[in-house]
């Protein structure tokens, strides 16, 4: 770009109404100019740096943990947090197309842009209109999020097989209606830890096995092993335990393909059980 097209790309945001032309000039003769490639990585969350950005040239994408917030385009900023309260970054920020940026550290910022009240006013009016469509994001994506809980808790508890969904700290989640074989309530099984029900010792060895945090073709499956029944139920006089053969799967926050791959960015949420058995007439 030349400075020409630098500078009509910077006419763009919206406080630059309250610069003269020759402070629009200075910031980008003093100002660093960066280019990123499509895909590169500007910064992540929870890094640091005291930098605004100005988008002259390009697409850049917002995001948190792989999940998608916002599109920065010609005429957007971004990372004025880090100026107006220094903390650690919230989000990350890559290029979706070959992009150029300008970039203000503190000192600019403070002597040009920082003291004009106008300016700082026009920031936070962005700044509370991103908050806005934020949440009306979240509120959409949670009242979607909702439907679709509802309806995957309605399909799982109509499944016969028992599904166990186990946390990283080994306390059970979530188990649907078929806990009843069991003689448990769900409710009764929520928030035990695994162990608990485990009809032996978990140890380290097994505990790896049962509780794994491998996914798909590497995960465990047909293991053979028993629960406890709920020594309080009708059950429990008939058999103290019941076997089951047991698929066991890791949950990771990323998509399966991505789990083995190095230096991703992932989190382990616990493992997925599905335990089958031989249905059994049983006299209550």
């Amino acid at each position: 770009m030349d400075p020409q097209q630098k500078i009509s790309a910077f006419k763009q945001i919206s406080f630059s109404k309250f610069l003269q032309e020759d402070e629009l000039w200075y910031l980008l003769a003093t100002c660093e100019t960066v280019s990123l490639e499509t895909g590169q990585i500007l910064f992540e969350e929870n890094s640091f740096k005291e930098s605004m950005f100005i988008v002259l040239c390009g697409t850049l994408e917002v995001y948190k943990q792989y999940k998608h917030i916002a599109f920065r385009g010609v005429g957007d900023f971004f990372g004025e947090m880090s100026l107006l309260e220094p903390k650690p970054r919230s989000t990350s920020i890559r290029a979706t197309t070959d992009a150029v940026l300008l970039e203000i550290d503190r000192d600019i910022f403070d002597n040009l842009i920082g003291s004009n009240p106008k300016i700082i006013w026009d920031i936070s009016k962005t700044l509370t209109q991103r908050e806005r469509e934020n949440l009306d994001s979240i509120d959409s994506g949670y009242r979607e999020l909702k439907r679709s809980e509802e309806k995957y808790r309605h399909i799982v508890n109509l499944v016969s097989d028992l599904i166990i969904q186990v946390n990283p700290n080994g306390a059970i989640e979530f188990v649907n209606e078929s806990a009843r074989l069991l003689g448990y309530e769900v409710k009764e099984l929520t928030g035990k830890p695994f162990a608990e029900i485990y009809d032996g010792q978990l140890d380290d060895k097994r505990k790896r096995h049962v509780l794994t945090r491998r996914t798909g073709l590497r995960a465990p499956t047909d293991m053979e092993f028993s629960l406890k029944v709920d020594p309080l139920s009708s059950l429990h006089g008939l058999m103290p335990s019941m076997s089951f053969m047991v698929s066991a799967s890791g949950m990771w926050s990323v998509p399966q393909e991505m789990v083995l791959e190095k230096d991703s960015q992932k989190e382990f949420l616990g493992t997925l059980l599905i335990a089958r058995t031989e249905k059994m007439d049983l006299q209550m």
